[in-house]
């Protein structure tokens, strides 16, 4: 992901030279203040989008890493362990047939679920690879969107898919360990 985001990144470079030469050459040879004023606008948001092309990975590695503490802390506060274990030593380890049958069942719900949440963090993996490989792609269209109506909708939304995709985890890790753990509490009882 990281050689095809520098790859990216220098193609959106070299995107962006051509645009100021285009702007530059605008400017030039207008001769309405109007035009002139519209495209001293124009220039103002190609040095945004360079500025945002050479800062965005610096946003990508600073949500990864709040993401990362987060997860961290929520592993940290939470006593669980190994919570499969705990519901497979239940099952194995009870003498009553409803308590270990329903601790089978929540091992093999557990699976289930752990194998789901493999599929949806594959998905999680590529989507999140696709968006940053186009990051810098997005601060091309940054400038265009910004000369059209003033605002920059592929920036917005590019940020907000991305953010939900990373910090979308913690909250998948507190649904959890809450859950787990009071299926754990409740199979011990």
């Amino acid at each position: 992901v990281a050689a095809w985001y520098v790859g990216v990144r220098n193609l959106a470079s070299v995107v962006l030279v051509i645009i100021l030469i285009y702007v530059g050459i605008r400017m030039a040879i207008s001769t309405i203040a109007e035009e002139k004023a519209k495209y001293k606008k124009m220039l103002i948001d190609w040095f945004t989008s360079m500025c945002l092309l050479f800062v965005l990975h610096f946003i990508i590695i600073l949500t990864i890493q709040l993401n990362n503490t987060l997860v961290g802390a929520i592993g940290d506060a939470s006593s669980t362990g190994d919570i499969a274990k705990q519901f497979l030593d239940n099952a194995l380890n009870n003498v009553y047939l409803t308590k270990g049958m329903g601790n089978a069942i929540c091992y093999l719900l557990l699976e289930a679920l752990t194998f789901g949440f493999l599929i949806a963090y594959i998905k999680r993996m590529i989507t999140i690879a696709f968006l940053i490989i186009i990051a810098p792609l997005v601060t091309i269209t940054y400038s265009i969107d910004r000369m059209g109506d003033g605002s920059s909708q592929a920036l917005n939304t590019w940020f907000k898919e991305f953010a939900y995709n990373i910090l979308i985890q913690p909250f998948h890790c507190i649904a959890f360990f809450s859950f787990c753990s009071t299926a754990v509490n409740l199979g011990e009882k």
